[in-house]
């Protein structure tokens, strides 16, 4: 049964980078906003980087390392969370020796490294000077320091030299103080002609240019290739996410793989994909499901019991959802953990990685050129058109069942439209801007629809189980009639935000 990593802390890093010459001189910070006294020390510090050989750890933007020295000894993974912030993994050194990564680290990170061990990759001496900034009352919130660092990368031998300065803060002060501190301290480093780093890690800076630069592509190839490695980079975080049990990890895992999903079926017909991608994501979102849907529904029907009219009966049937959830999203959750560790999920995203680095054309066409923009827009309108026909059906549908089954089937296909959309943003930027904002009203109706549809589906499960109290069988059975309410509420109006949605959409290929 796999388990939640349990001494790893994790917090997140926010810091910016400068540049400066071996001789450059940190300016005197004295006098800055909210600065009431300053304390200074030096330490040095030793740190080993490791990485798979093809470094896909710094390719997604993520370090691995152990370092010694200073106040935060131990093992640190750093992943990317956002501008100028990272969140930061740190596990306490033991017994193992430095080149034994631990496997509550390895393992969290065995999607990204595709299951290839990691090795030594680089060594890194600090010697640092630092200044923290204390407010009057010894509150310390920011620090900056000054970086001599001698680098030696494990491939080739390599040393490198330099000199950086590292601005680091906290949320001690509040947004609008710290952005005035740092506002007048970036007034003082261009006073001094220090500027900001172009490498984003001490480590890019050693081994960035080992990492070859993609080929360029022409603009509809450029533009699904770049959404295609995003949508990956964002699967393979979110997956890391889902080991250590983050909040929404499922959520935002589960929507990367149905936009890698969407955009290989839509342009399948332009690009020469893999046949078994779409099938592969397929399993992949189906594993996925169950966490997620049991994480939204739990969420769905607690708010709900505050409508059951009888206060008497809400405290019993509270008590009963959240006994029926418990036990079974342990139970999705452990299946979704054993989907990432598993050899099919791995030649998944082996596959993707392939289908990024190597978009082609169709039909054996030399030149990558034949793809064009319009292209892609006949794509997108050969998905509206099936999305209409469902939608069209929707109201003819002959019982309860088969009308949520075609809602269900126009949900897909209008996410799918969607994704599809996004991947042109580069092409049309204003335009899909519109259409997309668009799209929000339309996806919100048929996820409320299908949000209930489900509710219903387990409100019935809950029913038919034994052993109830009066009360709860009272409002349960509230609950599924408030669903029923709701769902033939979002039916109601589908085919208006249909129209109003395809109508923007079209814009993009008439």
């Amino acid at each position: 049964m796999p388990s939640r990593p349990s001494a790893l802390v994790v917090a997140d890093e926010t810091e910016r980078k400068y540049s400066a010459a071996p001789d450059q001189q940190l300016p005197d910070p004295t006098g800055l906003p909210s600065v009431g006294s300053i304390e200074v020390d030096r330490f040095e510090l030793s740190a080993q980087y490791y990485d798979t050989d093809d470094l896909r750890l710094l390719r997604s933007k993520i370090t691995l390392r152990r370092r010694e020295g200073g106040d935060d000894a131990g093992w640190h993974a750093k992943l990317p969370a956002g501008a100028d912030t990272r969140t930061e993994l740190h596990f306490p050194l033991g017994a193992e020796s430095a080149e034994d990564v631990p496997p509550e680290l390895s393992g969290l990170l065995r999607g990204v490294c595709r299951g290839a061990p990691l090795g030594l990759s680089a060594l890194l001496v600090t010697e640092r000077h630092r200044q923290r900034m204390l407010t009057t009352d010894g509150t310390a919130f920011a620090e900056i320091v000054v970086d001599d660092v001698v680098a030696v990368r494990q491939a080739d031998g390599t040393e490198a030299r330099w000199r950086e300065i590292e601005v680091e803060w906290n949320t001690a002060l509040g947004p609008k103080k710290i952005t005035r501190f740092l506002d007048a301290l970036e007034e003082r480093f261009a006073e001094a002609g220090i500027t900001r780093s172009d490498s984003p890690s001490k480590l890019h800076r050693v081994l960035g240019d080992l990492i070859p630069l993609p080929p360029a592509l022409p603009g509809g190839l450029a533009a699904l290739r770049d959404y295609l490695v995003a949508e990956l980079h964002a699967l393979d975080l979110s997956g890391i996410a889902v080991r250590r049990d983050a909040p929404n990890a499922i959520h935002a895992m589960r929507k990367a793989a149905r936009r890698l999903r969407s955009a290989v079926q839509t342009y399948a017909g332009e690009i020469a994909f893999d046949d078994a991608l779409v099938d592969e994501l397929r399993w992949l979102g189906r594993r996925l499901s169950p966490s997620r849907d049991l994480e939204v529904q739990w969420e769905r029907l607690a708010t709900r019991v505050a409508d059951i009219p009888v206060e008497a009966h809400r405290e019993a049937t509270k008590a009963r959802i959240d006994e029926y959830f418990s036990a079974k999203s342990e139970a999705a959750r452990i299946e979704a953990v054993d989907t990432l560790d598993s050899d099919r999920y791995l030649e998944l995203l082996t596959r993707l990685d392939r289908a990024t680095q190597h978009l082609a054309p169709t039909q054996g066409t030399e030149s990558a050129t034949a793809v064009a923009p319009q292209d892609l827009l006949n794509s997108i309108e050969a998905v509206a058109k099936k999305v209409s026909r469902r939608v069209a059906k929707v109201g003819s549908a002959g019982d309860p069942a088969e009308r949520d089954e075609l809602v269900h089937r126009a949900r897909k296909g209008g996410k799918r439209m969607r994704y599809a959309i996004e991947v042109i943003t580069p092409l049309r930027p204003k335009r899909t801007g519109r259409i997309l904002d668009r799209f929000d009203e339309f996806q919100d109706l048929l996820g409320e629809f299908q949000d209930s549809v489900v509710a219903r589906e387990h409100l019935l499960d809950m029913i038919a189980e034994q052993e109830h109290t009066a009360e709860t069988s009272f409002g349960l059975g509230i609950l599924f009639r408030l669903e029923a309410e709701i769902g033939d509420s979002q039916v109601a109006h589908l085919a208006e935000e249909w129209k109003k949605v395809h109508r923007s959409a079209r814009s993009l290929w008439s």
